[in-house]
């Protein structure tokens, strides 16, 4: 049995040394993301136009959802759009949002056809690295989001996987050598999702599967938050605050049916509609969400009425959250130390008067929907290199193959910020399965620093290991941990923990015996050799 959790702290309660960890940490070290720093973005859409598309996506949902990532995208971004069935057609050039381009940016999808006759892949691929190798400046981040529901066909099967040869070779390596992160979108099983999964991997982007066309602009949304990682606000029940450091608030509101109407409910009690809409509010309606922006909300407590599913409230501030590192890719077993931190116009927030009643904490959900609470700590400890420091963090390992969502929150007085991150976890090649874990991983504070640091380079640290799947797991969806612990007996917990330390010991006493083993073997073959000299 492997429980590294307390139940209510998240604080990992036994350990285990291993040297290999270091190798695991220091792979994490150079991860990061330049979007969420970065002036603006440079993105293309890729969108497929094949007649497939009129079976898989008939009310032509995708369409909505582009606009709305084109909508959430800032006046320093700039967004293109491509069409691509046998061939890459350019609908859109790099264009700036602003009062004079909005919609043409917008009318833009509403040429994307489902009439296309092949799905040329490689042809989408290589006229969105065009457009940005053209268009666009190095300095600017540069993503492509190529979305598609079949496999690369152009009539002939030789000729196919001629052109998937290619584009697994030159193409991808032309788009990572000029750091273009491209997130991919299938939208069935039957899409080639190896490909489109590998494409985004080897860019350090994200891929995703929308299952129905329902889903799509959640997909959006979660590529939109990995691209961008915005500042957001938790929502519960419906229920967001803004404080007095907001600007500007953008909700992602999804209906359970296509005939609900969605309102807003000010602090002061006014029900908002899109009959209200005008110059601080902006509407914007389809069949499965609506996008509503709010300028210079009134600060206090809002909600959402008639609203179902995942609500996301994005938000312009100058009091944001932070984390690092913010790649989205990792591998089952493989460590990652996660920091998170307040800013204040552009500068850490370290001020005690603050942080004291401010917590930190994830909720991070599985591939199987389960849920997990982890708090984030700053107490030099268990991943953090700086006790006090105003930066806080946990260690943790993926086990289970597949995506997970972390939303990682701050929680004040009197304000609340969130980031959510989206990860996509390889399948190990041979191993058992656990629940996502935190590890003890404490670590040596480091010099102060003025601003928050890299991810830390850990010498050999603890992490538990991974406890075997049984067929009941495999068969059964997985619970939360919290729920998977009060159904064992305590008899059998204590015997399974003796059993486990004193296997751990043994193993604990083989791993010192082999290092002691090897250093002796070491120190006498450098006397041989000082002897034979």
């Amino acid at each position: 049995m492997n429980r590294t959790f307390s139940e209510h702290t998240g604080v990992p309660r036994s350990k285990v040394f291993f040297p290999l960890l270091a190798s695991l940490l220091l792979a994490c070290a150079g991860w990061y993301s330049s979007l969420a720093a970065a002036a603006g973005a440079d993105a293309v859409l890729l969108m497929d136009s094949s007649g497939s598309m009129a079976k898989n996506d008939p009310g032509k949902l995708r369409v909505p959802a582009a606009k709305m990532f084109m909508s959430l995208l800032g006046e320093q971004d700039r967004i293109g759009l491509i069409s691509f069935s046998d061939n890459g057609y350019p609908v859109l050039h790099l264009t700036a949002p602003s009062s004079g381009n909005n919609a043409r940016i917008l009318a833009s999808a509403d040429k994307v056809s489902s009439r296309g006759v092949y799905t040329n892949l490689y042809a989408a691929l290589a006229k969105g690295v065009a457009m940005l190798d053209k268009e666009s400046r190095p300095e600017r981040d540069r993503i492509l989001v190529l979305m598609s529901d079949g496999k690369m066909d152009v009539g002939d099967t030789d000729e196919d996987w001629a052109l998937t040869q290619k584009l697994q070779g030159d193409l991808l390596q032309s788009a990572k050598d000029k750091g273009i992160k491209v997130y991919t979108i299938a939208f069935t099983e039957a899409s080639d999702v190896e490909l489109l999964r590998q494409v985004a991997s080897e860019t350090g982007a994200l891929f995703k599967l929308a299952r129905s066309d329902q889903d799509l602009h959640e997909v959006f949304s979660a590529i939109f938050e990995s691209a961008k990682a915005p500042d957001m606000l938790p929502i519960e029940g419906g229920e967001f605050v803004v404080d007095e450091s907001i600007e500007e608030v953008t909700i992602v509101a999804s209906k359970e049916r296509e005939d609900v109407r969605i309102f807003l409910q000010d602090p002061e009690g006014h029900k908002l509609s899109s009959d209200d809409a005008g110059d601080t509010l902006k509407w914007f309606m389809s069949h499965h969400f609506d996008m509503i922006t709010v300028k210079k909300p009134h600060n206090g407590s809002w909600k959402l009425l008639f609203s179902g599913g995942n609500n996301r409230a994005y938000i312009v501030t100058n009091m944001s959250l932070n984390h690092n590192p913010q790649q989205p890719n990792l591998s089952t077993n493989e460590d990652m130390v996660l920091e998170s931190w307040l800013e204040q116009d552009g500068k850490l927030l370290d001020r005690e008067a603050v942080l004291t009643n401010t917590r930190f904490f994830m909720d991070i959900q599985g591939p199987a929907g389960n849920s997990v609470h982890v708090d984030l700590l700053d107490e030099g400890q268990y991943g953090d290199r700086r006790s006090a420091d105003g930066v806080y963090a946990n260690t943790l390992s993926y086990a289970n193959p597949g995506a997970y969502r972390i939303q990682i929150v701050a929680q004040g007085e009197t304000f609340q910020r969130q980031k959510t991150v989206h990860l996509e976890v390889a399948a190990a090649a041979a191993g058992g399965e656990t629940p996502v874990q935190a590890v003890t991983q404490p670590e040596p504070a480091p010099e102060p620093v003025s601003e928050p640091p890299p991810a830390p380079q850990a010498a050999p640290e603890a992490m538990d290991p991974p406890a075997e799947t049984t067929a009941e797991q495999e068969v059964q969806p997985e619970q939360p941990i919290a729920e998977k612990k009060k159904s064992l007996s305590l008899g059998l917990a204590l015997g399974v923990f003796g059993a486990i330390n004193v296997l751990l010991a043994g193993i604990g006493f083989g791993v010192w015996w082999l290092m002691k083993k090897r250093r002796k073997s070491v120190v006498e073959d450098a006397d041989l050799e000082a002897q034979e000299a």
